[in-house]
């Protein structure tokens, strides 16, 4: 559910004056429409046909990691979860058990920050808010009982998952955009690619270099101005992934409502606008970024270290930490 704002900035070089133009590399790009937002995959290949294939691949891929988790598919495994809640486990895919056990483990390290079981109070705030209205703390409260990732029952054994009460909506919005950018990368290197870049939204996994053998280069926006980045990150095999709150947001009464709920509250996290995460795996920093952002550096920042992570905070004030290594433009 978490969509957020990155500028991907990749500097594309010709060969022009090169005799052998044609027999150097070719950087290629697509972008298509998947799990409700863009998908841009960017390739560096021997020929824009080879490029084009694996673009193709990887697209394939992201696909069929859709199909197993959008709660907007009737047919998704996710889906079928959530109908069983209460009543049986339901045997899954291998990646519905990796995603599943991702979150597990950065919902515990935040203490709940962070909760894949947050489905229903995403339903209470998109309803209520679509009618201009906000939830009462009593509605709340009748839903928070329903909200408890130790609810999860995951069974690698037997590949299955179960949530111990019925009505609870598991969730992987948070989570699994990091995962099929990861996914995806593999199937790129599958199919002879090295130097490349996925982009789900926000969530971003750079293999290699670009076309001129350079580091990529990916603009991290700043959360209050639209044209302003915080800095331009030059990575190698890394991910990156930002949880904001300037993207999706309504204004009730005079007062901003975002996205990113705090699952131990009921409520749209308050003091953070943005947060930013560099590090190896996106299926970590994906679900990570959003339980930073509710937890804030205070709490966050040996977090992040104990991961060994790199991150950027931004609080409701415009004051921003960072951990060493990241310079920030002023």
């Amino acid at each position: 559910m978490k969509r957020i704002s990155l500028l991907l900035a990749a500097l594309f070089l010709s060969a022009a004056g090169c005799v052998q133009q044609e027999l150097s590399p070719k950087t290629v790009q697509k972008t298509e429409s998947i799990m409700g937002t863009e998908v841009t995959v960017t390739v560096v290949a021997r020929t824009a046909g080879e490029g084009e294939a694996a673009i193709d691949a990887a697209m394939t891929e992201i696909k069929r990691l859709d199909a197993m988790m959008s709660l907007y598919k009737d047919d998704s495994e996710i889906t079928g979860v959530n109908l069983a809640a209460g009543k049986r486990p339901v045997r899954v895919s291998p990646e519905m058990i990796e995603v599943a056990a991702e979150a597990e483990k950065i919902a515990r390290l935040s203490n709940g920050a962070f909760d894949v079981t947050i489905g229903p109070l995403v339903v209470l705030w998109q309803m209520g808010l679509k009618e201009g209205k906000v939830p009462t703390d009593e509605e709340i409260k009748r839903i928070l009982p329903r909200v408890g990732y130790w609810n999860i029952v995951i069974d690698k054994k037997a590949s299955t998952l179960f949530l111990k009460k019925p009505d609870m909506i598991m969730d992987f919005g948070g989570c699994a955009k990091g995962y099929a950018a990861d996914k995806a990368a593999e199937v790129l290197r599958k199919q002879g690619i090295r130097n490349g870049i996925v982009a789900i939204a926000g969530d971003i996994r750079a293999m290699g270099r670009r076309e001129d053998g350079r580091p990529w280069r990916i603009g991290v926006q700043h959360p209050r101005k639209e044209n302003k980045t915080l800095t331009v990150l030059e990575l190698s095999d890394k991910s990156v992934s930002t949880s904001g709150d300037y993207e999706r947001f309504r204004i009730v009464k005079k007062k901003r409502y975002h996205h990113i709920l705090d699952p131990r509250t009921g409520k749209p996290s308050q003091g953070m606008e943005s947060v930013t995460v560099i590090g190896d795996r996106g299926a970590v920093i994906d679900p990570l970024t959003t339980a930073l952002f509710i937890l804030g550096p205070g709490k966050g920042m040996k977090m992040v270290k104990d991961l060994g992570c790199d991150a950027i905070f931004v609080d409701d004030r415009g004051r921003v930490a960072a951990t060493e290594g990241i310079k920030i433009d002023r």
